[in-house]
């Protein structure tokens, strides 16, 4: 199972004049995070009267600073997070689209349990690159810090922070500070910035009303550019709003982009209607979903093994919800890696590649986290394996990710959105990769020219064919004894497998396929072999004798139900099957005839009409030698076929009685 960012989904950050930075922290409980933001930004993360009284954060904290290098100069955001254990889900609401982790490690304390959660989490949320500050050296001896060094060294041996910088620094004597603000800066310097997303999208941390001013609310740019002005979707509840004005760092700005702790003034809403975990989109490109397919890891120290309907806490971007995760029965080990899907209880928003955290609930406890391989799997949507459905996801290659996102739907449209939001295929590429699609025949058209064609996946194309013939054989069988059925019997039956011009064209396909086989205006599986019983092949027996020896004054129905003691429907089955063989010929709807007695009538009617010209049905009768009971019916199947043409009450020979004579 593959983790990895997709190149050609993603574009290297133009040079600019500024680079924005979000450094999230990451330690356990009064390891003196906030103070050495503090130090790093002159700004007190601490904010609720709680937090000061205490001396604890309890909620997110931000500051900021900036710095040159090499020309350019970076705006680091800081996102501050608690420690204690209690408040891990608001430190992962926080770890939401932070570039870069400062993991701070008390050097009287050394490596504590919320030091080694914060790490992993901050590894499962896919965080490349970090610092390590080992704070409070001024409380213990320099070989002391050397001996935590150690052991930091090697608690991080695996992770991202594998090799990263370790600054010791004491934010009471301010020894380090301006090596680790110089350390940071390198790291940052380092850093190719990729650009996330074309597409503005904010998951909301903070929501509070401003005199004067209404609804504000708060959060990392994850994607994209906002303006005073514009118009965006809020989710999950898919309302529109308006934007009013922007900040960024407390100074209004005329946009904000991605990478940017932002602050948006909205109009026309109340901030009791808004909470965090919602988010601020692009118009149409997120949607609310209950179900996720998820590329999963199980952390190697966690006390759960992963089982099938396990229900946990999911954290995805500032949200928290309840999920179960559904394995089709396989389980997954501590230190295994799989591919579930995760059903919620209530409605979220997510995109291709974005990453989230599972916890058990209680004893509250981080168990693992993953990949979003596919945000918007359909209510009704089965999923019979989750990792055949996840490896066709889980690649790098954005062109192979939009065919598996074509192979589930019914039409390849011209709407780049969608696979923006479930394939995480850049907007600006979606023309091109359809061309490429095209190209390799992975999207073929479908359909008539006379009626117009459609492009579909042939994925989709194979599967609903698969289906469609399921539905047709499940219905033959109900119909049995039949090779064919009315084509319109055979549509509703298949009516809500896909929208009704889609049905027609794979009926077309179908036939041309020679899966189905047109039997006169009716329609069958072209290998479809009835199976009579015993007692009905005896009654077919019966029926073609009894038809047979009454040449052109055939039994009806009724009297072959009674020489054949069968139901009369029965005997209708028996009839139509052997109209459908070629064995008999339908005349009226009491009536049959073999073959062998209408070319007999046929020659009889020839020869007649030749020698005294234009006849009437009562002549006719009378070179059949049949009674009129037997006359109307042939005179009506000869006028159908073109035998003969009707002029008033006389009849002339058609234009196809001589067709195939002799």
């Amino acid at each position: 199972m593959t983790h990895r960012r997709d190149a050609g989904a993603t574009k290297l950050a133009m040079p600019s004049a500024i680079q924005h930075v979000i450094i999230g922290t990451a330690g356990h409980i009064d390891h003196g995070k906030t103070s050495l933001v503090g130090c790093l930004t002159g700004i007190n993360t601490d904010r609720l009267p709680e937090e000061k009284a205490r001396g604890i954060s309890i909620d997110l904290g931000f500051a900021h600073w900036e710095a040159e290098r090499g020309g350019t100069r970076f705006q680091f955001g800081v996102v501050d997070v608690p420690g204690h254990e209690r408040f891990v889900k608001n430190m992962v609401a926080g770890a939401t689209g932070v570039d870069l982790a400062l993991l701070v490690v008390a050097a009287d304390d050394s490596v504590m349990p919320q030091t080694l959660e914060h790490l992993e989490i901050m590894d499962l949320l896919g965080i490349s690159t970090g610092v390590i500050a080992i704070t409070k050296i001024d409380l213990v001896s320099p070989d002391f810090v050397e001996l935590v060094t150690a052991e930091i060294e090697e608690r991080v041996r695996g992770t991202f922070l594998e090799g990263c910088p370790i600054v010791p620094v004491s934010s009471q004597t301010g020894d380090g500070l301006d090596r680790l603000k110089e350390t940071l800066l390198d790291v940052a310097a380092k850093q190719t910035w990729q650009q996330r997303s074309e597409l503005f999208r904010l998951p909301i941390d903070r929501v509070f009303s401003r005199s004067g001013h209404g609804t504000v609310v708060t959060g990392t740019v994850l994607g994209g550019e906002v303006r005073p002005g514009d118009v965006l979707d809020l989710l999950p509840q898919g309302v529109q709003v308006r934007v009013r004005s922007v900040q960024n760092h407390g100074a209004a700005s005329d946009e904000s982009g991605e990478r940017q702790r932002t602050a948006i003034n909205l109009a026309g809403i109340k901030a009791e209607e808004i909470e965090r975990g919602q988010e601020l989109a692009h118009p149409g490109y997120l949607r609310p979903t209950k179900r996720l397919l998820v590329g999963l890891r199980c952390l190697s120290h966690s006390p759960l093994i992963l089982k099938d309907r396990l229900q946990l806490n999911l954290h995805l971007g500032t949200r928290e919800t309840t999920v179960r995760v559904i394995l089709k029965g396989k389980l997954l080990a501590p230190g295994e890696r799989g591919y579930a899907e995760l059903r919620l209880r209530e409605p979220i928003v997510a995109t291709h590649g974005q990453r989230f955290i599972l916890r058990r609930p209680s004893p509250a406890l981080t168990v693992g986290g993953g990949i979003v391989l596919d945000p918007g799997l359909a209510p009704r949507q089965r999923v019979r394996d989750p990792a055949e459905l996840g490896k066709s996801f889980d690649t790098p290659q954005s062109i192979n990710r939009l065919s598996a996102f074509f192979a589930h739907r019914d039409l390849v449209d011209d709407d780049p959105l969608p696979a923006a939001w479930r394939a995480g295929v850049a907007t600006g590429e979606f023309k091109n990769l359809v061309g490429e699609l095209l190209t390799r025949r992975d999207i073929v058209k479908l359909g008539a020219r006379d009626r117009g064609t459609r492009l579909i996946h042939r994925e989709r194309v194979a599967s609903l064919a698969a289906s469609v013939m399921k539905r047709i054989r499940a219905e033959m069988q109900r119909h049995q004894p039949r090779r064919a059925l009315p084509k319109s019997l055979l549509v509703g039956a298949c009516q809500n497998l896909a929208p009704p011009d889609l049905i027609e064209a794979l009926f077309e396909q179908l036939v041309r396929d020679k899966q189905l086989a047109a039997v006169g205006p009716n329609f069958g599986p072209a290998d479809l072999q009835v199976q009579l019983t015993k007692a009905q092949l005896a009654a077919r027996t019966k029926i073609l004798d009894l038809v047979a020896q009454a040449g052109l004054s055939p039994p009806t129905v009724k009297e072959l139900a009674t020489a054949t003691a069968l139901k009369p429907d029965q005997v209708e089955q028996l009839l139509t099957l052997c109209d459908e063989d070629g064995l008999l010929v339908r005349a009226g709807e009491e009536l049959c005839f073999t073959p062998s007695a209408l070319d007999d009538a046929r020659r009889r009617c020839r020869e007649f009409l030749a020698a005294n010209g234009p006849a009437t049905l009562s002549q006719l009768r009378e070179a059949w030698g049949v009674s009129r009971k037997f006359a109307v019916p042939l005179g009506e199947l000869f006028d159908a076929r073109g035998w003969t043409v009707r002029e008033g009450d006389l009849r002339r020979p058609g234009p196809k009685l001589d067709e195939d004579r002799g």
